[in-house]
């Protein structure tokens, strides 16, 4: 079974040993993709030779990209008001913006040389803003939609999609008003969704399969897979990421609406290895994980 997972799965060192071996490990293991999450968050900027460095190691590794999770700056937590942080698409400061859209850019093209076809980005909805200051609301999407008025064509010209991953911090309403306006405004050939599980979980509970999922299932061109027991205070609860089976998530119910979205495999597995745990017996765990999962 062709199987993706994400590469942060212990963690993001920058150590070039360190990157290389995560590779290594993952096609060791039996994984036959992987989901590139080195630096999806900060403001770090890849060179074309970087890139053409990862695209080897994957073709000495016999692995492939089914995505990438750009980054969306150097704002990674503050989300609830909106502050002044480097390179922020969303970001009304006009220079910022740009450098912020630049970002994303510097994301596509790697996603375009590593031959995958979609990356993910995080759109951090500053709700108490929107709040208090209802006039913020359109500034912040005036904001946006410029920053993905000017990406739709760079996009285009690479064949790599946009998908908006559903996050945890904001109201769920405030979720579902984000991705309908922007559904309603851009083509699925440029912007699609990133359906996280987990956060999916936190937010909706069960009722994210029919909410979210059968919501956007002809947006679905993205996916991360893992599971959580909701919030709470026992280990796997809050955004734990721990591997499907794991948690309180009905994997049946979730795999019957995912077969009938757009989504084209292999599955991602986004999850995290417990720090006493032996890496490849947890790759090991993971692979066989995502196998349960798809027989569901």
């Amino acid at each position: 079974m062709n199987l993706a997972i994400g590469t942060d799965y212990e963690g993001r060192s920058k150590r070039i040993e360190d990157i290389e071996m995560c590779l290594r490990e993952i096609a060791e293991a039996g994984f036959s993709h992987v989901h590139w999450c080195f630096e999806w968050t900060g403001d770090y900027i890849y060179s074309k030779a970087e890139m053409y460095q990862i695209r080897e190691w994957m073709e000495k590794y016999g692995l492939k990209a089914k995505s990438l999770h750009a980054s969306n700056g150097s704002n990674c937590g503050d989300t609830k008001q909106k502050g002044h942080y480097r390179k922020d698409y969303t970001s009304e400061m006009e220079s910022n913006r740009i450098a912020g859209r630049e970002l994303i850019e510097n994301r596509v093209e790697l996603a375009h040389i590593i031959g995958a076809t979609e990356i993910v980005l995080h759109m951090y909805l500053p709700f108490l803003d929107f709040q208090n200051k209802p006039e913020s609301k359109e500034v912040f999407y005036r904001q946006v939609l410029r920053s993905l008025d000017e990406l739709e064509p760079f996009c285009k010209e690479r064949n790599v999609r946009i998908c908006i991953e559903n996050l945890f911090e904001a109201p769920g309403e405030l979720q579902l008003e984000q991705f309908d306006l922007l559904f309603a405004r851009y083509p699925k050939e440029f912007l699609g969704f990133c359906l996280d599980t987990g956060h999916a979980n936190l937010v909706w509970g069960d009722s994210f399969i029919e909410v979210l999922a059968e919501r956007y299932k002809d947006r679905l061109f993205s996916i991360h897979m893992h599971d959580n027991k909701g919030w709470g205070d026992e280990p796997g609860c809050g955004d734990a990421h721990r591997l499907p089976g794991e948690g309180n998530i009905d994997w049946k119910r979730l795999m019957g609406v995912l077969r009938t979205s757009v989504y084209e495999l292999p599955w991602i597995l986004e999850v995290k290895k417990p720090a006493e745990e032996d890496t490849a017996a947890y790759l090991k765990r993971a692979k066989e994980a995502g196998a349960w999962m798809d027989n569901q």
